[in-house]
């Protein structure tokens, strides 16, 4: 394997006066009006936020989860005219397979830390190893802002398949979730003789809406769409406002880190399965990332390349619901906002393995690691690895 000379070692280093003016804003807070009684249907509480926001300037440390992240290599490329990030983890072990790693939104890539290092170096020697890759999506993070239109999920999967390529390998496995699936199944699509097999924490708002005008056909369909109604009529603004107006949103997300905090922690809280919530500190970490690489637009940008109509031209076909002929395994977890119906997602890939898990939700790799990296493990054996 050798490395392509386009790509750069990085280091994260926020400089401390980045820290200085966060806390200056977070000590200079503005906080809203609160109701008689305040309910969580109404969005997250100002108690939650006032935890949150205590947290942040008087528990949470950035450099140590600075220097945590840092325990993994990692690099930055530029392909297509933007700038990618990524963590590069590679196994020690001479029958390793290459996995790429693909977050979502309102996500990172610091979603993976849990399960990095055991996917690499397992503990027991029967379990497969792999070389782990983790991409900053273009537009998030480290990888971002983005300097011009077009990034959707195609355009997105032609990059990932290139860094792919610069660092030497050339079968692999991809798995995702949110976003991150979208993009794994765009590279089965656009980079299909090099992918080996995708793997998919599947959501089932997509496949729902496909659906939704038709007759459920047993208690399973019914109660997905139940669930996926529930979720436009009231969970689904956020989803709206990215697709359509992720400028207009960008300027308090950008300008206040209350507000990014707000609309970030919001989705960690409601979106895991409620018998394991998150961490704060994974909040914060988080939003802290938003926060310094200022790509709050850039990233809702993917909601309007991928859901409107309102999207750059020649950038591929938006919801591609093409028929995936590279071997597919799903990971369904009870957290998800409406769970997957498996009749309706084996009308868009070629299903090799489904398993529905007892526990955990959309964040599953920070909610139940142990979980995530069994998933992986499996579906590589039974593909019999990246050959």
């Amino acid at each position: 394997m050798m490395m392509d000379s386009e790509v750069r070692p990085f280091r994260i280093d926020i400089p401390q006066a980045e820290l200085d003016e966060l806390r200056r804003r977070l000590e200079a807070a503005r906080w809203p009006e609160e109701l008689d009684v305040t309910r969580r249907e109404d969005g997250i509480t100002v108690e939650m936020m006032r935890t949150l926001v205590e947290r942040w300037l008087n528990g949470f440390d950035w450099r140590a989860h600075e220097a945590d992240l840092n325990r993994f290599p990692q690099l930055v490329t530029e392909v297509d005219g933007q700038r990618v990030h990524a963590v590069h983890r590679p196994s020690p072990r001479p029958d390793s397979v290459p996995l790429v790693l693909l977050h979502g939104w309102p996500s990172t890539f610091a979603e993976f830390r849990r399960v990095i290092d055991e996917l690499a170096e397992p503990s027991g020697a029967a379990c497969p190893a792999f070389d782990v890759i983790v991409p900053s999506l273009p537009g998030y993070g480290f990888s971002g802002p983005l300097r011009e239109r077009g990034w959707g999920a195609h355009r997105m999967a032609r990059a990932i398949a290139q860094l792919v390529r610069r660092l030497g390998y050339e079968r692999y496995l991809a798995h995702g979730g949110d976003a991150g699936y979208q993009v794994a199944a765009a590279l089965a699509r656009v980079d299909t003789p090099n992918v080996a097999g995708v793997h998919l924490n599947l959501g089932g708002v997509g496949l729902a809406g496909a659906h939704k005008h038709e007759r459920p056909a047993d208690e399973v369909e019914a109660r997905a769409l139940e669930r996926y109604a529930d979720y436009v009529r009231d969970k689904s603004a956020y989803a709206l406002l990215n697709a359509t107006r992720p400028q207009t949103v960008s300027y308090g997300l950008s300008d206040s880190p209350v507000g990014q905090l707000a609309w970030i922690a919001e989705k960690f809280i409601d979106w895991v399965d409620p018998a394991y919530p998150l961490p704060l500190d994974d909040l914060l970490t988080t939003a802290s990332i938003y926060w310094f690489t200022r790509t709050a637009a850039s990233s809702a940008r993917f909601y309007q390349e991928e859901y409107t109509a309102n999207r750059a031209p020649g950038t591929g076909p938006a919801l591609d619901r093409t028929y995936v002929t590279v071997p597919t395994g799903v990971a369904s977890y009870p957290g998800e906002l409406v769970p997957p119906v498996r009749r309706w997602a084996k009308e868009q890939y070629n299903i090799v393995r489904w398993v529905e898990f007892p526990a955990g939700g959309h964040f599953a790799a920070l909610e139940r690691p142990d979980l995530v990296v069994g998933a992986l493990r499996e579906f590589a054996t039974c593909l019999g690895g990246a050959g």
